[in-house]
């Protein structure tokens, strides 16, 4: 089958048309003339892989790893960076024009100097082979050239070190690395209840291999702009450290001058930016559902000497505890899914004068913003910062204001 698809689609496939029916085209850049075959459907709509470039786009590249296409991890490797950066612009601006919004014509798109080696975090699969276990990302692909090459290199030592002891039952492996340091924070986990097994064995026989490592088995220290924070392997910490300062950056210079300011800080994790903005905030009220996070976060706030007061709970039954006008700032940063109608019914009802919201689902963000624009507020800027090069995720802020 030939196709020539014409324009980008959220996913990182690109949009073609045959007789009028819509297709997705995988590893197809907008423009291209190629082969594809046909795989099924993705919701709803027609889905192709490309097997053969007839025509190519003058922005494609020869993909960086050996395994693009097979293992599922990236899908824009075969874009050059800079149309990488010109296709998330687009498809963050359809999906504003589709929920009647406008993304603000001066909307920046922060790349990367280098887009590899980004990721400080990788869960990896524990596949058995007839040589003993192995550790590697979708399909025992361990060469992944966006992960700390850190992350890569320990890999053989943990398969080494189960196949040594005779491990069974194994699902995955996640690791972790200190961007600033020498810290490897590692969790292995079973298949069904966890069995007894050699740990502290295990531990040191990997410590062994990997000697120019610290392997830490309970948290590592996460640290920028003089503040450190505790990560453990169970909570949410962006993957992407390089970029994570930029967007945070990013994100309080939008949330502008707090220094007179209670500020909300919803779905606060551990609390990095909860921290970060209380350097120059009057006091920060962080929300958090993960009862392990809220943890965390008290701590990060003690460690830090922060002004960070933890409401726990889901954001629309903690906000009922808020009174109004007591914060004239927010800062909202909310998982894939984005908000529930009844978070954004309780943030309406308090009225911060400003909102900056970060998304990682350009969808459901345009969704809430189109719901805070009908309650009053307005669009003043927004940014794109590519948190995930190579792969088609997107991270994007918007600051909105009342009235």
């Amino acid at each position: 089958m030939i196709l020539r698809p014409m324009s980008p689609a959220h996913g990182g496939a690109a949009v073609a048309r045959d007789d009028g029916r819509v297709w997705l085209v995988n590893y197809a850049l907008p423009g291209e003339v190629v082969e594809a075959e046909p795989r099924g459907k993705q919701g709803g709509v027609a889905v192709a892989t490309t097997t053969h470039v007839i025509e190519p786009s003058p922005h494609r590249v020869a993909p960086a790893c050996p395994h693009f296409g097979q293992c599922g991890g990236c899908q824009l490797q075969h874009a050059s960076y800079a149309y990488q950066l010109e296709l998330k612009r687009q498809v963050v601006e359809e999906a504003w024009t589709r929920a009647g919004l406008r993304l603000p014509p001066e909307t920046p798109v922060l790349g990367m100097s280098d887009p590899w080696r980004y990721r400080i975090r990788g869960e990896f699969e524990a596949v058995p082979t007839a040589d003993g276990w192995g550790f590697g990302f979708h399909r025992l692909r361990s060469h992944c050239p966006i992960h700390d090459l850190r992350i890569e290199q320990a890999l053989p030592a943990f398969a080494q070190a189960a196949n040594e002891l005779k491990l069974t039952d194994l699902q995955n492996l996640l690791l972790t690395v200190e961007p600033t340091g020498s810290g490897l924070l590692w969790r292995l986990r079973h298949k069904g209840r966890v069995p007894k097994w050699p740990r502290e064995e295990f531990a040191h026989r990997v410590a062994e291999l990997l000697s120019d490592r610290v392997l830490l088995d309970d948290a590592l220290s996460l640290e920028f702009w003089g503040l450190t924070f505790r990560v453990t392997s169970d909570t949410f910490v962006q993957t992407n450290y390089r970029q994570m300062l930029i967007l945070y950056t990013t994100a309080l210079e939008m949330l502008g001058d707090v220094s007179n300011d209670q500020v909300l800080d919803l779905f606060a994790g551990i609390g990095t930016i909860s921290v970060a903005m209380a350097r120059n905030a009057a006091g920060v009220t962080a929300i958090e559902e993960n009862p392990r996070a809220v943890q965390l976060g008290r701590l990060n706030a003690r460690i830090n000497s922060a002004k960070v007061e933890y409401l726990p709970g889901k954001v629309e039954k903690a906000l009922r505890q808020v009174r109004i006008g007591r914060h004239p700032a927010a800062v909202l940063d909310p998982p894939r899914a984005g908000c529930e109608p009844a978070a954004l019914a309780e943030i309406l009802r308090l009225g911060p004068e400003r909102l900056v919201y970060i998304s990682c689902e350009p969808s459901t963000h345009v969704r809430d913003i189109s719901a805070l624009v009908r309650g009053g507020y307005r669009v003043r800027r927004a940014a794109i910062v590519d948190m995930f090069p190579q792969t088609y995720h997107i991270e994007s802020v918007a600051l909105l204001q009342r009235g």
